[in-house]
């Protein structure tokens, strides 16, 4: 609950935030947060099964949204596409890796650096400069994050790891 007080205050939620592309992000944060459960469930599945069965599942997704808004690529963007694809690609085999080998209380932690990653390329690629607000809804988020991993430690509930083939 904390860290969601940490979203809305880095969010400012008012009326004219509600809309589509709002829902739409709401949305696949929390399409997310079921995948990384299911991940974590699927743990004893093959890697290169799981990795194909979500990328099957996103191109599918993707397949059926596209009509609604399709804008024909040029050559320069479908060459950045690619190489999102690939980094999307290396990232999912390796936050699945992750949560194979180690409790998701260890895991989860790290992926708190996506809003530090994230408000670094803001800065330095588009000059966006966060707000207070911002930057106090993070350190909410992530020292929410970081209390729970310390919490689960101490509680001694760190869970069983899978110990990585001979």
């Amino acid at each position: 609950m904390i860290g969601f007080c940490g979203v809305v205050i880095a969010l400012k939620p008012s009326a004219q935030t509600v809309s589509w592309p709002a829902m739409i992000v709401l949305g696949g944060s929390l399409c997310f947060s079921v995948l990384m459960l299911i991940t974590r469930l699927l743990r004893a599945t093959p890697d290169i099964v799981m990795a194909t069965s979500q990328f099957v599942g996103t191109f599918v997704l993707g397949a059926i949204m596209a009509p609604f808004g399709w804008v024909t690529p040029s050559g320069s963007h479908l060459a950045l596409f690619a190489a999102a694809g690939c980094i999307s690609v290396s990232a999912l085999l390796c936050v699945n890796r992750a949560l194979k080998l180690a409790p998701a209380s260890i895991v989860v932690p790290y992926q708190y650096s996506m809003i530090v990653w994230a408000v670094m390329f803001g800065l330095i690629v588009f000059g966006d400069v966060p707000s207070r607000s911002v930057v106090l809804g993070g350190l909410i988020i992530i020292g929410a994050g970081l209390y729970i991993f310390l919490r689960e430690r101490k509680l001694g509930r760190e869970g069983v790891a899978i110990s990585p083939p001979a």
